[in-house]
């Protein structure tokens, strides 16, 4: 039987990443899960016990990813073919946002990538999941008609990070992603070590979606991940359905998708890709739940008007990966059902 090819997973036990390596094992790859202690592997050991019994997924306890030398060891006598780092910081209210999200962002992509460059004899291909906010100008909004592309980068600088946790949050990926683009970008021009694989990042916006990961139920909707407290907050809450703060989005799905579909990619084929199904409000996903009578949903409020916000062309991601984005009413649809079935919206 043919050894399956080995992807190294860093973040398995969080939202994206619960969802990434789900399509991977269903891709018939063996993943290799960096998780911070034993105890985080527990669920999906439960989740996936034929792929632990068979050997497709394993774990490998790494309490900080952000030390140095963390992933050296890993790499080393493994034959890695593929990384994906997925890890990374995402809340916004860090009371230092450098330490709790810069810098710690920083330092495991730096790890990552001079990891890949020392003992990545094997490797085809890293990739590394970025972010919209490595793409914005969040100091100039809503920039109405403006088209983001993979060319653009969000200016912010280290003394404007500082400020608060949103500007931090996009500081972080704006300077992990610039990290790895440099670091390998300097590695090529001087021909250290034969880099022989592609670099790949994805830059998504918002990511919304139902949820695979595990999460803690008796904290109610506030236990949830980020993006999804974010949605069910502002669709249950009293009074008029809120808007987010950043409309531009995408399926958590479809994000998992692309990082599978970008491991078959010609050799020589990487970059930045832009991932975003459109501008849409929370209101704009909620026709079909209203129209079933759906308990529990604030009154209607506001919907997009994509006019007024600027755009992101993610028309690479589609040509090169030959992605189908799913629709926000369906991805809010999704959202709802799970949340009912674990007992935290539906009722009135």
């Amino acid at each position: 039987m043919a050894t399956k090819p080995l992807v190294l997973l860093t973040g398995a036990t969080g939202f994206v990443g619960a969802h990434i390596l789900s399509q991977l094992l269903d891709s018939d790859l063996a993943v290799l899960a960096p998780v911070r202690s034993e105890s985080k592997t527990t669920f999906l050991k439960s989740k996936y016990p034929a792929h632990i019994s068979s050997g497709s997924l394993t774990f490998i306890a790494i309490p900080d990813l952000s030390a140095p030398g963390a992933l050296g060891t890993v790499l080393q006598g493994k034959n890695v073919e593929y990384i994906i780092h997925v890890a990374s910081p995402f809340f916004v209210s860090a009371k230092d946002s450098i330490k709790e999200l810069v810098e710690p962002a920083v330092e495991a992509t730096k790890n990552i990538l001079n990891a890949a460059i020392e003992h990545g004899q094997a490797l085809k291909k890293v990739i590394i999941l970025s972010s919209f906010a490595a793409v914005q100008n969040p100091f100039d909004e809503p920039r109405a008609g403006y088209i983001y592309t993979d060319k653009d980068w969000n200016p912010i600088t280290p003394d404007q990070a500082s400020t608060n946790g949103v500007l931090g949050y996009m500081a972080s990926k704006t300077f992990a992603e610039r990290a790895a683009w440099e670091t390998f970008d300097d590695v090529k021009k001087m021909g250290k070590g034969a880099i022989s694989w592609d670099l790949i990042t994805f830059c998504p916006p918002m990511i919304y979606g139902p949820p695979l990961h595990e999460i803690d139920l008796t904290k109610g909707i506030g236990g949830l991940n980020t993006s999804l407290k974010f949605l069910l907050e502002s669709v249950t809450a009293p009074g008029r359905v809120g808007t987010p703060f950043l409309p531009h989005w995408v399926d958590v799905r479809d994000v998992a998708l692309a990082h599978a579909k970008a491991i078959s990619l010609p050799k020589g084929t990487g970059g930045r890709f832009l991932l975003c199904e459109g501008p849409k409000y929370y209101e704009d996903g909620l026709a079909g739940l209203r129209k079933r009578g759906a308990k529990g949903l604030g009154e209607e409020g506001e919907k997009c008007d994509a006019g007024k916000w600027f755009c992101l062309d993610s028309s690479k991601a589609r040509e090169v990966l030959g992605l189908e984005w799913r629709w926000f009413e369906a991805c809010t649809e999704d959202v709802w059902a799970w949340g009912e079935s674990a007992g935290l919206v539906g009722q009135q």
